[in-house]
């Protein structure tokens, strides 16, 4: 039988992103908001594999094949949800929604069924196994094998083209309908990360991508997922305040288990339409502590008197006064007294947000790297280095060293630097602190600590170096020389999560420390602590708020910066359509290519719950991103199918370009041995991905 096995299921998600557990994918499953959502996914992926499954079919019909059945999903056992006989050919529809196949006389990627199946496909039961001397089999007429082998390789390959055909169709369609795009501006940017490393920060534009102009943010993450890491990715950045074009050439880093620069999408100036108004009390800061609330759907037009038109420009205008008060006008739908729209203007007041933390300072380790243009750069500060000291005090926790340094910005700071990490090279290295009005935050696991005044990014070693007296650490026995192991969020009504490895091999401490301030009010803090003697402990930390430490944002969360990609007319459409699905296909290529050399992690890898997953997401972002998911994976299959590996689509391709080229077909032992591996090498990759999905096989 034709049929894309359970790899058909495979997939790749240039997020890598997260993947739902097996109770909150239940909890998802059973909401009624969720059911018109899960009906368009299982219908989209439904028709991914009829489409394939028909080419199959009328291929094969046409060269006058008996299909003996047309199945979406797989009988195992028998166990069907639906079946119909029409004519010769009997469909239905299996009861493992994992792909699909069409079962033809004489053919069978079952490698145990194969010989029984050759043996039906004979004329009469009387024929010798062997070939007969003219080298020919007697098959059935109406057999695949008795089919010559250009119509073999026609209806093998018809299912990949009928793949291909539907993705230019559906993409066609989904740019003739529009789609709404993530646009190319940077909210903020990795510390230490490659776009961090060339001076790229809140606000910049990428207005080109290698040969695109006016790239949308799908087209950074493909250049930078696939694109030639060696040569570097070539971008060009414009920086509103200026204006200013700079061509930058970035050499992606892998270190997160994807090539990635160390970007995040555009936002807004609006607070998102579908905030839950039950959650704003379990949130920190302004979502929770405006006064009068702020509601979703309210635009920031100004702050503290000064216009605002950006993201950018928001946290510019909240960074000047970090500790006080802030009052922004905002503006707000509103409805008159019979049903007429307009817009109110109103001033909302927000507090400052302070920081939490646990009253422990961690070890600084070295830096990690320097940015350029800054002024560590200037100053001759080095990869490898380390910071004892600022102004002849120890420099203490490296988290808390920026918000020392703010106070020092335009004038001069002496650093006691350790070069290369070596006591006995110690120098000391006047700095001048600039004035920062963006954000650095490591809210990426195994990121450095930024300090942007000075343009260093500082990895942390996960050692207590010291306790403050009555704080939440003390409170919890933690003492000097402790090294944190492992750190979980947990909350009142919430199970601890599985937690963060901390070690100096994976620096986790600060997006740790990043996701204390996000996360609900009452959470607390696990630590698997290790002390002296090598033991283990967990302590619990109820963190405390900072009397001199704030966050610039205040908790404030925005609407991503969207714009709509929409082709003038049927002909532009189909042009659009035809290039994203060569890009999809040539993509795949490169992905795989990239995971065999170990530039992409396997573990990004996704499977069933993956792939429905974002086939909900998509759903729930409009049609015609959906249309575009069902292109990828309609490219997936494709590309996947047509791989040659034994019992898919191109493994058969290779036997018969054997038979093609050699005039008679391998030996049937060869073949099936072939095939054995191949099915041990899908169930193989089939249990990978099904234990990434659930969680066994964790994705770091």
């Amino acid at each position: 039988m034709l049929g894309e096995s359970m790899l058909a299921t495979v997939s790749f998600l240039f997020s890598g992103g997260s993947v739902l557990l097996a109770e909150s994918w239940l909890e998802w499953i059973v909401q009624p908001s969720s059911w018109k959502v899960i009906l368009q996914v299982a219908g989209g992926l439904g028709f991914v594999i009829f489409v394939h499954e028909l080419g199959h079919f009328l291929v094969a019909k046409a060269c006058g094949v008996k299909c003996e059945k047309f199945y979406i999903g797989f009988d195992i056992g028998g166990l069907k949800l639906a079946k119909v006989q029409w004519g010769e050919t009997e469909y239905g529809i299996g009861i493992l929604p994992l792909g699909g196949y069409v079962k033809m006389l004489g053919q069978d990627d079952n490698p145990g069924a194969a010989s029984h199946e050759s043996e039906r496909a004979r004329a009469s039961g009387d024929l010798p196994a062997e070939p007969t001397s003219n080298g020919e089999h007697d098959w059935d007429p109406r057999s695949y094998p008795a089919q010559t082998v250009p119509e073999r390789m026609a209806i093998i390959s018809a299912g990949v083209v009928m793949n291909v055909i539907f993705a230019v169709v559906m993409s066609t369609v989904a740019y003739h309908w529009g789609i709404r795009e993530l646009t190319c501006a940077v909210s903020s940017v990795r510390p230490g990360a490659a776009a961090w490393r060339e001076g790229m920060r809140t606000g910049d534009e990428i207005v080109g991508v290698g040969a695109i102009n006016e790239p949308i943010f799908t087209d950074l993450q493909r250049a930078v997922t696939l694109g030639n890491a060696k040569e570097g990715v070539e971008f060009r950045v414009q920086r509103p305040s200026d204006g200013e074009i700079r061509t930058l050439t970035l050499y992606p880093d892998t270190d997160l288990g994807i090539p990635s620069i160390g970007v995040t999408s555009p936002y807004s100036t609006t607070i998102p339409a579908s905030l839950p108004a039950e959650s704003r009390d379990e949130m920190p800061g302004a979502l929770a502590q405006a006064n009068p609330p702020l509601e979703a759907g309210d635009t920031i037009v100004a702050v503290d008197g000064t216009s605002v038109g950006s993201y950018a420009e928001i946290v510019a205008a909240l960074s000047a006064v970090p500790s006080a008060e802030s009052v922004l006008t905002v503006t707000r739908a509103s409805s008159g007294e019979e049903g007429a729209s307009g817009v109110t203007e109103l001033e909302v007041r927000v507090p400052p947000l302070a920081r939490r933390v646990l009253g422990m300072a961690m070890t600084p380790g070295a830096l990690r790297a320097v940015q350029k243009d800054s002024p560590a750069a200037a100053a001759g500060l080095e990869v490898g280095d380390v910071i004892v000291a600022v102004n002849g005090e120890p420099a203490g926790d490296p988290l808390s060293l920026e918000d020392r340094l703010v106070g020092q910005v335009g004038g001069s700071v002496t650093l006691t630097v350790h070069r290369g990490g070596d006591p006995e090279k110690a120098s000391e290295v006047v700095v001048e602190p600039r004035p920062v009005t963006w954000v650095e935050e490591a809210r990426w696991p195994s990121s450095p600590v930024a300090i942007s005044t000075l343009g260093v990014a500082i990895d942390v070693v996960p050692v207590v170096a010291e306790v403050q007296p009555e704080g939440p650490a003390a409170a919890a026995g933690i003492q000097p020389g402790d090294r944190v192991v492992r750190a979980a969020f947990t909350s009142a009504d919430e199970e601890a999560d599985e937690g963060i490895e901390v070690s100096s091999e994976n620096q986790n401490w600060p997006y740790v420390e990043a996701l204390l301030q996000v996360v609900r009010v009452d959470t607390q803090l696990s630590l698997s602590i290790e002390g002296a003697d090598g033991d283990v402990r967990e302590v619990t930390l109820t963190p405390a708020d900072a009397s001199d430490r704030f966050l610039v944002e205040r908790g404030l969360i925005f609407d991503p910066v969207y714009k709509i990609v929409k082709a003038g007319s049927w002909s532009a459409a189909l042009a659009r359509g035809s290039s994203r699905t060569l890009e999809e296909l040539l993509g795949v290529y490169r992905f795989l290519q990239k995971v065999t050399q170990s530039e992409i992690s396997p573990r990004l890898l996704g499977g069933p719950i993956a792939i429905a997953q974002q086939a909900g997401k998509s759903a729930e972002e409009g049609f015609g991103r959906f249309l575009l998911f069902l292109t990828m994976l309609s490219a997936n299959l494709a590309v996947v199918n047509f791989l040659p590996i034994p019992v898919l689509d191109g493994g058969h391709m290779v036997f018969l370009a054997y038979e093609l080229v050699t005039g008679r077909p391998p030996s049937e032992k060869v073949v099936i041995a072939l095939s054995y591996m191949g099915l041990f090498l899908l169930l193989g990759l089939i249990t990978f991905v099904f234990g990434l999905d659930l969680g066994f096989i964790p994705r770091r």
